[in-house]
């Protein structure tokens, strides 16, 4: 969306001892105007469509910031690092639109203000903090967007697909196995027992198979919706 302060009115129209200009001829220099920005003024432009859902190229720069600002890596502007954050907040968008459809609860601003107080604490003072933003060119709101949008995707692919989960006893025990070997390679004293490692496993297995039918899911997704990448936005 292109954004600009409101001309003056002398632009368009003569002053008292101006004489007044045609008609044709003040469309032709508002069509100029409009044609040609001010010097300076940067205008954001579509770089990705989800249906009728826009993904401006800022959204995916500012991903790339947070993203390097939370890593504490250089800023990659690349167009291979554009495409591929442009390819994250396409499967973000879709997973919001089903979890829009499916009503699920997902988390707000307040459920992620301690993940941002926990990006403070990695820094000396609230001063430092404010000039790594300002290094990267992002701000609080940016960060916590950021994670806000995290914290959703967990959300939804939780409520999605852990339901839809089955581990069976046969699973438990080939798990354990696994994990008993990996442990004797670099433990000297026995490995918990099967039902003190349990719940763990359990988890693990839950999460690695949940992610798995998110990537089912989210292959189905990207084919039934139309997403369309405009090629100048990665140059």
């Amino acid at each position: 969306m292109r954004t600009r302060s409101a001309p003056s009115q002398s632009r368009f129209c003569g002053g008292a001892s101006e004489p007044r200009a045609s008609a044709s001829g003040a469309l032709a220099q508002i069509l100029i105007v409009l044609a040609f920005p001010a010097h300076g003024e940067v205008l954001d432009r579509i770089a990705v469509t989800v249906d009728k859902q826009v993904i401006a190229e800022s959204d995916i720069i500012r991903y790339i910031r947070v993203s390097a600002f939370l890593d504490a890596k250089p800023v990659d502007l690349s167009g291979a690092s554009k495409r591929a954050a442009a390819a994250t907040l396409v499967d973000q968008a879709l997973m919001m639109a089903e979890a829009a459809d499916s009503h699920f609860v997902l988390p707000t601003a307040q459920d992620v203000a301690p993940l941002v107080e926990q990006v403070k604490m990695q820094y000396p003072s609230e001063a430092e903090f404010s000039e790594a933003l300002k290094k990267y060119h992002i701000t609080e709101p940016d960060l916590a967007n950021h994670l806000l949008a995290g914290e959703r995707a967990l959300r939804f692919t939780d409520l999605r697909f852990r339901p839809e989960v089955d581990i069976s006893d046969q699973d438990l025990q080939a798990a354990y196995n696994a994990y008993v070997s990996n442990w004797r390679s670099s433990h000297a004293e026995a490995p918990p027992s099967l039902e003190d490692s349990r719940e763990d496993l359990e988890k693990l297995l839950t999460d690695q198979r949940a992610l798995k039918l998110l990537d089912q899911w989210m292959e189905t997704a990207r084919m039934q919706k139309h997403v369309e990448y405009r090629e100048a936005a990665f140059q």
